[in-house]
């Protein structure tokens, strides 16, 4: 089995105290559900992001989507996002229920990205793939794929050519939480996932100009000097 790099969380698991043995195994993230629908917030969720913080994890959050109105329940997601998290903190949203078309996930995670200013995680598994993955819905290629598939070897939903983690199985077994566990591979290095985390959009600076002096000769006895600002 691969690394655990990521481990997903509600509140039907148990942590008893400190999360600093989940760190010390080598788990980098949690992902903890924050909200569902249009009112229910995990009662949880706050207790077990100073847990995260306080072992020096990466911290994020998830939405369970319903069925019906897809903004409403993004807005209620974000409303709480912003008591439970910061500008680092993942966003995901967690599409598996039947009754949900691929145009209602192209919404939401369009609207998310709008109103919160990073690029959330979609989480998904059969549900994308039986609706015909990304050949049905290309747009959802904009995000990552947050891959459930609980078995030895992935197996990605059409249009996709990987995926970003992949829940391989939610019976795993980590170091400072009771019982079963969601755990999560990460294919690359341990910095790039910190860097790739959060999602947000990295502004690149501005390129430096410099002064290029040259010199026209025009008629006898005259020379004009022209300043050019070179971007190169």
């Amino acid at each position: 089995m691969p690394d655990t790099k990521v481990i997903d969380l509600s509140h039907h698991n148990t942590v008893p105290s400190s999360l600093q043995s989940t760190a010390d195994a080598g788990v980098l993230g949690v992902i903890h559900k924050c909200t569902q629908g249009t009112g229910f917030v995990d009662k949880k969720v706050g207790a077990r992001q100073y847990l995260t913080r306080e072992a020096g994890m990466l911290w994020g959050l998830y939405h369970y989507l319903n069925p019906g109105k897809m903004i409403p329940q993004m807005d209620h997601f974000w409303d709480k996002a912003q008591t439970f998290g910061d500008e680092d903190t993942l966003l995901a949203v967690d599409f598996e229920e039947n009754g949900i078309s691929l145009e209602d996930v192209v919404s939401a995670m369009d609207y998310l990205a709008s109103i919160s200013g990073r690029s959330p995680v979609l989480y998904t598994g059969h549900s994308l793939k039986d609706a015909g993955g990304a050949l049905a819905q290309p747009a959802l290629l904009s995000y990552r794929l947050w891959l459930a598939q609980y078995s030895s070897k992935p197996i990605l939903p059409a249009g996709y050519d990987s995926y970003w983690i992949w829940q391989f199985t939610d019976k795993g077994s980590i170091p400072g939480i009771e019982g079963n566990v969601d755990c999560n591979a990460y294919m690359e290095t341990d910095a790039e996932l910190s860097l790739e985390w959060s999602g947000r959009q990295i502004e690149e600076p501005e390129p430096a100009s410099k002064l290029v002096m040259v010199t026209i000769q025009t008629p006898p006895g005259v020379e004009v000097k022209v300043v050019i600002e070179d971007f190169k």
